[in-house]
Parts: C-alpha cells; sequence; structure tokens
C-alpha cells in the first residue's frame, strides 16, 4: 500500500506532503526551499502511522487541497489577529466571535 500524498493537521488545517525520497511528510502550506530551489527530505519522525495514530492527522485528496488552504488561512488570520500588540508589551487577545465580525 502507498501512503496518501497529503495530510492535514486538524487543528489549523495545515496540509503535509508526502516526501517520496524517504515515505514522511512536510509542509505543503508553508515549504522550506534552498536557494537552489531544493527541499530538504522530510524528519523521520512525520511518518503516516505517528502522524495519523498520535496527532489526529487526517487523508486528504488533491481536489480538497484549495478547500484546507483556506480553512488554514482563515485560522492564521485569527491567531495573528488575536495576538497583535497592545502597545504595552502585551497582546489585545479576542474571541473567534470578535473577529468574525472584524472581518465582515
Amino acid at each position: 500500500m502507498t501512503n496518501p500524498q497529503y495530510l492535514v493537521r486538524p487543528h489549523d488545517s495545515h496540509i503535509f506532503e508526502l516526501d517520496e525520497s524517504n515515505q514522511c511528510y512536510r509542509s505543503f502550506s508553508a515549504p522550506v526551499e534552498y536557494p537552489d530551489g531544493t527541499r530538504p527530505n522530510a524528519q523521520s519522525h512525520f511518518t503516516l502511522d505517528n502522524l495519523t495514530s498520535n496527532y489526529d492527522f487526517f487523508q486528504i485528496k488533491k481536489s480538497e487541497l484549495k478547500k484546507y488552504e483556506e480553512k488554514h488561512n482563515f485560522h492564521l488570520g485569527y491567531v495573528l489577529w488575536s495576538t497583535r500588540p497592545d502597545g504595552h508589551g502585551g497582546i489585545k487577545g479576542g474571541t473567534m466571535k470578535e473577529y468574525l465580525e472584524k472581518i465582515k
């Protein structure tokens, strides 16, 4: 059986893709590239079994990439908004409800 090409981290919809050189997973949503355009190999502990059994990652199809990229960007937008500085060394914070009202 071959490993699925894409996995999603459930809490923030971050997408990981299969590194076929070692059958482990690396970030698809925020890829790391060297100056020559190559990418580092995936970390050896990012295996299908480890990510799905211990961290609840789940498989998606290529046709679902856009949907999960949008979900990830929405989550990232909320995190960035809720951790914006308050001007006094802290953060302003905010609820999801407040964020949804802000972006309307």
